[in-house]
């Protein structure tokens, strides 16, 4: 814990040469921040985990503060105060390219309130601290944040970020200005959400983008190429697509096994980014809906009868439970089984006519999912 102050004079004997020398010490991640950081819009950089010490967690807020400022002009809120520690160690890292004089406040312990805001209370320009210790700070009011113009955020993992981002939304509505706001995390997840309803027209870059960079040009995130071909490729109708996500959805619901959407869900969440499962979602929906058809339910050509299966949803039956339970009875096929809808205590499949009798025969009175089944030609409605 401690106010750090850069030699005011530090960054003046550099010439123009030198500070291209220290430039070039700036670790990837760290060159990438300088060059983006003090940008006008807000942003949100997937870091990766094996990026080291967080001391570009101070770049945005060293970059925009300036000397001579009165009060606090930025906020480091880290995830942890082991963050706070090694961002705060980083200002004597970037002496000569930002931040020259810049009084830095870390705070660091969070049973030295007391000494905390003997160090506040110093005119520090930066303060780092986790969001804990400033609300502590604020509600005993030891802290200002009237002249906050910048936010630097360190988003945790996933399974913290929740508790993290419930302060991160209070400290951010005692802030009277709209600061620029910079968030770093490891990786992006699905509690980013919040963080991003908080911003105002975030740049979100990935972690493939800036380490593909190596130079300070902007490489924002484009959008999916579309070559002429497919630009004019007639597009389906509004209302085509409407109609196959409302099955898709109905198929989700009503027929669909949970084990395996969740099992399916949790690799896209593993192998997609983030940012990319809206086009990941909508290139599956554009696949679909030029098909056009659904798999072992449609309704075939064909004089087949409607038979009655007394199990449903209740009992965890999906459309390919009642296509394996058919397929027992020896003389059925693929092509003997036309539409099949289960409802939430009984189901309905088509079978081929020549094949119901023999179907009925054979699996009525059969034990089934720890019941007795009751199979029977479906009762017409008057």
């Amino acid at each position: 814990m401690g106010l750090k102050h850069s030699d005011e004079n530090s960054g003046r004997s550099a010439d123009s040469g030198n500070r291209r020398k220290r430039h070039s010490t700036l670790l990837p991640l760290e060159r990438f921040v300088h060059a983006h950081g003090h940008r006008s819009r807000d942003i949100v950089i997937e870091t990766g985990s094996d990026t080291g010490h967080p001391h570009f967690l101070l770049i945005p807020a060293l970059a925009r503060v300036r000397r001579k400022q009165k009060g606090i002009r930025a906020l480091v809120i880290a995830a942890s105060n082991d963050r706070v520690r090694a961002a705060g160690d980083g200002q004597s890292r970037f002496e000569g390219h930002f931040g020259d004089g810049v009084r830095v406040a870390v705070l660091d312990s969070g049973d030295a309130t007391r000494k905390e805001a003997e160090v506040l209370s110093n005119n520090p320009g930066v303060v780092v601290a986790t969001g804990s210790r400033i609300i502590d700070h604020l509600r005993r009011e030891n802290i200002s944040l009237s002249e906050v113009q910048t936010v630097v955020v360190d988003e945790p993992e996933r399974d913290d970020a929740s508790s993290f981002n419930l302060d991160l939304q209070f400290i951010l509505s005692k802030i009277t200005n709209h600061p620029h706001i910079a968030t770093f995390t490891p990786h992006l997840h699905e509690e980013m959400d919040t963080v991003l309803s908080l911003l105002r027209r975030p740049r979100v870059i990935e972690q493939e983008t800036w380490q593909r960079s190596g130079h300070s040009r902007s490489h924002a995130r484009k959008e999916p190429h579309m070559s002429k071909k497919d630009r004019n490729t007639k597009l389906p109708a509004e209302a085509q697509i409407q109609d196959r996500i409302e099955e898709i959805l109905r198929l989700i619901h009503e027929e669909a096994d949970p084990d395996e959407l969740n099992f399916l869900r949790k690799m896209v969440r593993k192998h997609v980014p983030f940012f990319s499962r809206g086009y990941f979602a909508a290139y599956l929906l554009r696949g679909s809906t030029a098909k056009g058809e659904r798999k072992t339910t449609t309704k075939k050509e064909g004089d087949f009868s409607s038979v009655f299966i007394g199990v449903g949803k209740n009992r965890r039956v999906f459309p390919r439970d009642l296509i394996q339970l058919f397929g027992s009875v020896d003389s059925v096929t693929a092509e003997d089984i036309g539409e099949i809808k289960i409802l939430d205590n009984y189901s309905f499949a088509e079978i081929t006519s020549s094949k119901a009798d023999e179907v009925i025969a054979k699996l009525d009175g059969t034990e089934y999912r720890g019941r007795k089944l009751n199979v029977n030609f479906a009762k017409r409605r008057d």
